[in-house]
């Protein structure tokens, strides 16, 4: 039986124990008090002196059961019983070796899967009709608190309760009380594991949302940005087409200027060249080189 509020003195108190047909033990009529058998008595004994018992004390080996009969077949001679009784009396020995060897499989399921949650196995003892204690009850004592600030932990804490709880073959009521307990824990620590993941969750989308609030503005402002570097750039190539068609209508200008300036000194030359003519003409004219056939009068002299 697994126990997570046995009381301490609960481990070593037990029913008296009742031989195959007779009255529990203090509980006897006159009668049989009167007889010559002798009921069996209820011993308390820890589980640390019972698993510090030699092998040969042991009710469950070869050796033991060699012992049991010799010791029969001595009380036997001793006490004259019948073999009715004697046989009666094997039979509770034999009962009582095999509720010990199942209770102590039960606790030991119980501890074993508990682990670290579970405290040493307490057993509950009678003494058979030869004078060896069996263990006929027992119980572990189990941490079924939650694990503060840790619903996980909590949550693998209760699962291992449960399965512990019913480890054994045959769960006890007390067994199956616990593992509703681990169970109601086990679903306690699912909500508050939900309710963290959700605030969580909330929280990493508020900080998405903060991060997504920043990208956007930093979007738009590498928009505002990109616009104003565009527009620039634009404006910078207008710039550069007007200087360069400056520089296209300067170079055009000096280049009708130089055109004119030839113009204006072939103009000039041939200009000092005809008056250089007309001066050697009329030089020579005046010399008498050549006849001035133009003199004053002369066409009005001709006849048309």
């Amino acid at each position: 039986m697994i126990s997570n509020s046995l009381p301490s003195s609960y481990a070593n108190t037990v029913a008296p124990y009742a031989p195959l047909g007779r009255a529990a033990v203090g509980q006897e009529d006159t009668e049989l008090k009167s007889s010559s058998f002798k009921p069996t008595e209820q011993l308390a004994e820890s589980v640390h002196s019972q698993n510090r018992r030699l092998p040969d004390e042991r009710p469950n080996d070869e050796v033991e059961q060699d012992r049991q009969a010799a010791l029969s077949q001595e009380r036997r001679a001793n006490s004259g019983r019948t073999e009715e009784e004697l046989k009666t009396e094997q039979k509770q020995i034999q009962d009582l070796a095999a509720r010990d060897r199942e209770v102590r499989a039960h606790e030991q399921a119980h501890a074993a899967v508990a682990g670290q949650y579970a405290g040493s196995p307490t057993y509950s003892f009678v003494r058979g009709p030869d004078g060896v204690s069996y263990a006929v009850g027992g119980s572990v004592e189990v941490d079924t608190s939650p694990i503060p600030g840790d619903p996980e932990a909590t949550l693998r804490k209760a699962q291992q309760l449960r399965r512990a709880a019913n480890a054994p073959a045959e769960p006890s009521s007390q067994d199956g009380r616990v593992a509703a307990q681990a169970a109601k824990m086990e679903l306690e620590a699912r909500a508050e594991l939900r309710a963290k993941e959700a605030a969580e969750a909330e929280e990493q989308n508020s900080l998405r949302g903060d991060d997504v609030k920043k990208e956007d503005e930093s979007q738009a402002a590498g928009s505002a940005g990109d616009a104003e570097l565009a527009r620039r750039e634009r404006e910078e190539e207008r710039i550069a087409q007007d200087e360069n068609r400056l520089q296209r209508e300067q170079l055009e200008f000096e280049e009708e200027q130089r055109l004119l300036d030839q113009r204006q000194a072939r103009a000039e030359l041939f200009n000092e060249s005809t008056r250089r003519n007309i001066d050697i003409n009329r030089r020579l004219i005046e010399i008498g080189v050549f006849a001035d056939n133009n003199a004053v009068g002369s066409f009005l002299n001709k006849t048309v």
